[in-house]
């Protein structure tokens, strides 16, 4: 029997580069299967802490995650020296640009937790498709923005689609929906100031995460002890913490979990991606609300919210061809892409 040719290079580059693409598509799908999961599992998961064990207080069990947050994001860059530290910043710099970011995103994390107490989680995830309503207000403001025909109309109809999604919830809470809206609010603004006073920095995202977490801890335990520590003591409320410690550990290194699978999957793929996922994971969790909580989502609701959700992906398409035609034309200095809204 005649001997079998032995593959050409370029046939075993050819298979090589087949198993890299599959492999790649395979840690995509894995990364963002992942986020997906441990995203909505924080958010279900902070839920039951709140609402199932009784413990209302939210800008604990924030300050709770962030500075878990903190402490793993440090022992990454300084201990296993998993990340590289780019930027050294002295105590002017902290103060100056580091500290009001931190308190934006404490008062995004902790409205975004306590809106769980006054609003069902379906209700909450409707109320998201705003953000870009919001986002663009604020941008227009700082002179960042110069909005499109086909923008301004796009924000339109997600904010329609959001008001009929409103006007039908059955058990509207104006409390709850003000929470909401100061924590989008909160986010945008931080996303604007971050632009202005981050701009040029070279954060790694687990770097930024180590700054930005232990800050916005810091606010939230002044917050925590003005606000909450009275009552919790009044009321013994730490002793839930101890009858259930795994559960609140849980709790804490998903909020680690989160921005870490996030910047996974926006190096792996896009930031176009991440945003997309959230989309559908915010759909994901209206449905499990209906299934796991018993929640009721009207007709009018529905309608609503596929009206929102078209406005709110279109706007996200009009940004991502925008940015698009500037990276061909000139180079996008990157912001830290830390993910501070895991709820």
């Amino acid at each position: 029997m005649a001997p079998q040719p032995f593959p050409s290079r370029d046939a075993r580059f050819r298979a090589f580069d087949d198993s890299t693409s599959w492999l790649k598509v395979f840690t995509v799908v894995s990364a963002s299967i992942a986020w997906m999961l441990v995203s909505s599992g924080l958010i279900m998961l902070n839920k039951y802490i709140m609402v199932d064990l009784g413990f209302e207080y939210p800008m604990f069990v924030t300050m709770m995650g962030m500075g878990m947050s903190g402490i793993l994001a440090f022992l990454c860059c300084y201990i296993f020296r998993l990340v590289d530290v780019n930027e050294k910043l002295d105590i002017k710099f902290w103060f100056q640009r580091i500290l009001p970011i931190g308190l934006l995103m404490a008062i995004t994390l902790w409205t975004g937790n306590e809106v769980y107490l006054h609003l069902t989680v379906a209700f909450i995830q409707m109320l998201k498709a705003f953000n870009p309503v919001i986002t663009m207000v604020c941008l227009i403001m700082a002179g960042l923005e110069s909005p499109t025909r086909p923008m301004v109309v796009s924000v339109l109809l997600t904010a329609l689609g959001t008001a009929a999604a409103a006007y039908g919830e059955m058990n509207m809470s104006m409390y709850g929906v003000a929470l909401m809206l100061t924590s989008e609010t909160a986010e945008s603004i931080r996303l604007v100031m971050t632009q202005f006073l981050l701009v040029g920095l070279n954060f790694h995202p687990i770097e930024g995460l180590m700054y930005l977490a232990s800050t916005c801890c810091l606010w939230l335990m002044a917050g925590c002890v003005v606000v909450e520590l009275p009552e919790m003591r009044r009321k013994d409320a730490i002793d839930v913490v101890w009858a259930y410690p795994s559960v609140f550990l849980c709790a804490a290194f998903l909020g680690f979990g989160v921005n870490a699978l996030a910047y996974v999957v926006i190096k792996l793929a896009s930031s176009l991606t991440l945003k997309v996922l959230a989309t559908a994971k915010n759909t994901l969790l209206v449905v499990c609300g209906m299934l796991f909580f018993g929640e009721i989502v009207t007709g009018v609701q529905g309608y609503g919210y596929i009206l929102s959700l078209t406005g709110f992906l279109w706007y996200q398409w009009l940004k991502v061809s925008q940015l698009a035609g500037s990276d061909s034309r000139t180079t996008v200095i990157q912001s830290p892409a830390i993910t501070t809204r895991s709820v």
